[in-house]
């Protein structure tokens, strides 16, 4: 059964089979390409309170090249699950502290589910290492060291580059 399929730039990138430039472009054309957005921007719905939280999350998936609009509402519930499961979690710590086994049962029941809704919009955004991990980037664009090195680099920057070709020879 074939895998799924890749986009154009990784099957070149990985170099296994061969496309002729139709095939590329007719590759190319069939695939969905989305600009990303000027800035992040939170959604109507989304509290206030939570605008400042969104907005700087937003910015850094979208430095990563993580974020485009079509997103902003998984990264608003992202961020309505997480304040949710932790109120239900303040809730849950008092009734155990109370000794009320059932009021505890309920919420931390309650929190569950709001911890399974911000996981799940975390994983679909790219907000946990693992769901980062399957992303998949073409080696060519993840390989920094096979980049031309500028007189200028500081210190930090050669020694990256160092560590990143030994990494690719090993």
């Amino acid at each position: 059964m074939p895998g799924k399929r890749q986009p154009t730039a990784l099957v070149e990138a990985n170099g296994r089979k061969h496309l002729t430039e139709a095939e590329k472009d007719q590759r190319r054309d069939q695939e969905v390409h989305v600009p990303p957005p000027d800035r992040a921007a939170p959604p109507r719905w989304l509290p206030k309170r939570l605008h400042r939280e969104f907005e700087e999350i937003g910015e850094i998936l979208l430095a990563a090249g993580l974020y485009a609009e079509l997103d902003r509402d998984v990264l608003g519930q992202y961020f309505l699950a997480r304040e949710r499961w932790l109120k239900a979690d303040k809730k849950a710590a008092a009734a155990i502290r109370a000794d009320d086994e059932k009021l505890a049962r309920e919420w931390t029941s309650v929190q569950g589910t709001y911890f399974k809704q911000a996981r799940q919009c975390a994983e679909v955004m790219g907000l946990s290492v693992t769901s980062r991990c399957r992303i998949v980037v073409p080696a060519a664009v993840v390989n920094a060291a096979g980049a031309a090195s500028e007189a200028g680099d500081d210190e930090f920057t050669q020694r990256l580059r160092a560590r990143q070709a030994a990494a690719m020879d090993v």
